[in-house]
């Protein structure tokens, strides 16, 4: 990536870009919907930036196409570059916190935006800037202090003072919104739009004291408190009522490919005609509902396995948002409160009521923190009588990106009503979840992920991919494989360097990577720079990933955080032995030393040890294979599919012997 700054042309003679070139570039950085097509647009873009005097426009749609890659190395370098050209331009200084924020270097960025600002007191416009620069930073405290300076000095401000309204309002802060705007007098001077902020802050600041919160990020654990006393209504007595797996996408992820493998089972069988396992009888086929499936984010990816299964599929996008009468009689007090719910919790709420009403669930199978956050309530108020989370990987507190402030409240409250269950699937993201909940040893119930055994057959596709890795590297005997999303989760850079470094020592060895994601790109151009697209192939995604493993000698897998990586089971389940970090549970699936090597460190993995553990592993084909064989028998015996379906039809029925509350923490 070449910086901004090296573009820029600095001749006194130099024209200004065409507005056809600027309209052009903004429309292409609106238009690509992959990082392909973003790399294509950036590539034909950037060179022109030469040719020109400085445009902010130009150069951020290019900043924008490089956004459009996913890249993340690089980003921050990115910004602040174009920052030193455009020093004031509001978008730009936007971006550069945004991205201080995401690489978690937020002190860092408040250096920078005090440096961009000196002089907030004098300058309105220096005072924007920062006021826009700490809402991206998320440095709340520092809003407020910079305001009681600003309009301390400037008290008849009106502009700044509603610009202080919103950034309350943002926050959630209503009653404080609300105290703010009593000081901007007599509202037959105030336009419209600042008019109608006002009366959503005042509204907002009621609504917010009828709950027992002053926190509005706490507002829904204190809806779902509500429930303590409900008494769910009973379950069918013949078996499992209606099923609805709930998450946010289908996407190309382990957790969405357990989800979906669990759900295409439950309507096979279903289909047999005899709808019974382990005592447990199937009364219905189950549903599915996700929040969006959009194709060109790959969320859609498992969508095609649940259509030729058969189970029915509702995407809460493609549905219009109703009106809050469809809810219909709700418990007092609650129709005035959901105002103050996030505006996609409150939508997808709207959306899920009914529909789970309709449906008559029995049981909402609700996946992952986000699927807890958007579904809980909605189940709840659609009086779904057995609720039964799935957490996956370590919790929001140890993963902070992925943390939103109503979390912590909401599951705490969530665990005490009546007809929930709480679920993991492994003991190391269960003993998490509780430890950071407060909740006692045990309360929360494993159920490891459900595995078939890898399918070893492909179609015309996976043979020529396959052909053609063989004919590119014929001198190869052995193969490592990775399979899993191109994310900074997984770490693809660290494991293409140790593929690349391993390869260059030992011609014998090929390396393939199954997947796709943001770090595809980056991943490959790395390989393609290095000379090595001979010995390390990333040929994308597959559904038959079980023709790859019977290909495979080894498994590598590098990932920071993980629940119980499915890929590893299905790797042994296949015979090879695997080579992995000791992240979440996968010390449940794999014996040190017997069916494969577990690293000393998931955080900071020693890229020398990976290395040493490679070479090892590939040094005797016989120990290897010994390992495969003891990896087979070990994941046979633990997670086939039809031990772990069989365990969660008894989660779902669990109550129905009539006490409706035997999971919910007392």
């Amino acid at each position: 990536m070449r910086a901004f700054s090296s573009l820029v042309n600095r001749s006194a003679g130099a024209l200004p870009p065409p507005e056809a070139l600027i309209e052009e570039a903004q429309r292409l950085s609106h238009a690509v919907t992959s990082p392909e097509q973003a790399v294509a647009a950036y590539d034909r873009i950037a060179p022109l930036l030469q040719g020109h005097a400085p445009d902010p426009r130009l150069f951020v749609a290019c900043a924008m196409l490089l956004e459009k890659q996913r890249l993340t190395d690089g980003m921050l370098a990115a910004w602040a570059d174009l920052q030193s050209i455009f020093p004031a331009e509001p978008f730009v200084i936007r971006m550069l916190m945004r991205w201080y924020r995401r690489s978690r270097q937020t002190e860092e960025g408040l250096q920078r935006l005090h440096q961009i600002t000196p002089d907030v007191l004098g300058d309105p416009a220096m005072a924007d800037l920062r006021l826009l620069g700490y809402q991206e930073l998320n440095t709340f405290a520092e809003i407020d202090r910079m305001m009681a300076e600003v309009l301390k000095a400037r008290p008849r401000d009106r502009t700044l003072r509603v610009k202080y309204i919103q950034a309350l309002m943002k926050q959630g802060r209503f009653l404080e919104a609300a105290r703010t705007a009593k000081a901007l007098g007599s509202r037959e001077k105030l336009g419209p739009a600042t008019r109608s902020l006002i009366e959503e802050a005042e509204a907002r600041a009621r609504s917010l004291q009828l709950t027992e919160v002053e926190d509005v990020a706490d507002v829904l654990g204190h809806v779902v408190g509500r429930f303590r006393a409900r008494v769910p209504r009973a379950l069918s007595s013949q078996g499992v009522g209606p099923v609805m797996f709930f998450t946010g996408q289908l996407g190309a992820g382990g957790a969405e490919r357990q989800m979906t493998r669990l759900a295409a089972a439950l309507q096979g069988l279903w289909d047999s005609g005899l709808p019974v396992m382990d005592g447990h009888r199937l009364l219905a086929p189950p549903l599915v509902c996700v929040r969006h499936a959009t194709p060109s984010s790959g969320a859609d990816f498992f969508l095609p396995v649940l259509q030729q299964a058969g189970v029915a599929t509702t995407v809460l996008a493609d549905l219009p948002i109703p009106e809050l009468e469809a809810l219909g009689d709700l418990p007092p007090g609650i129709a005035e409160i959901l105002p103050l719910l996030p505006e996609d919790v409150q939508q997808n709420t709207l959306k899920l009521v009914p529909l789970m009403r309709s449906q008559g669930v029995e049981t909402a199978y609700l996946w992952q923190d986000g699927g807890v956050l958007t579904a809980a309530l909605a189940a709840l108020l659609a009086g779904v009588p057995r609720i039964v989370t799935s957490f996956r990987g370590l919790p929001p507190n140890l993963r902070p990106e992925l943390m939103r402030p109503q979390m912590p409240m909401l599951f705490r409250e969530l665990a005490r009503v009546p007809g929930v269950s709480f679920t993991a699937n492994s003991q190391a993201t269960a003993r998490a979840y509780e430890d950071w909940l407060g909740l006692p040893d045990g309360f929360i119930q494993v159920l490891h992920n459900a595995v078939p055994e890898p399918d070893p057959s492909g179609g015309e596709v996976e043979g020529a991919i396959w052909r053609g890795i063989e004919n590119a590297s014929p001198q190869c005997s052995r193969t490592v494989l990775g399979i899993f999303r191109f994310d900074h989760n997984k770490r693809p850079d660290l494991w293409v360097r140790v593929a690349m470094d391993h390869a260059r020592r030992d011609p014998d060895t090929r390396f393939v990577i199954l997947g796709a994601g943001v770090e595809h790109v980056r991943c490959r151009q790395m390989v393609e720079d290095a000379g090595m697209a001979s010995r390390v192939f990333l040929p994308g995604s597959t559904f038959h990933v079980g023709y790859y493993l019977h290909r495979a000698d080894l498994v590598m897998h590098l990932a920071r955080f993980e629940g119980l990586p499915n890929v590893l089971i299905e790797a042994q389940l296949a015979g090879r032995p695997v080579l992995a970090t000791p992240a979440g549970g996968t010390t449940e699936i794999v014996v040190q030393g017997k069916t494969g090597h577990i690293l000393g460190d998931n955080l900071h993995p020693d890229p020398a040890d990976i290395a040493q553990a490679l070479d090892f592993m590939l040094a005797d084909r016989e120990r290897l294979s010994e390992m495969g064989m003891a990896a087979k028998n070990h994941s046979r015996d633990r997670f086939l599919i039809d031990r772990i379906l069989a365990s969660t039809l008894s989660i779902f029925g669990t109550a129905q012997s009539g006490d409706a509350s035997a999971c919910a923490l007392s």
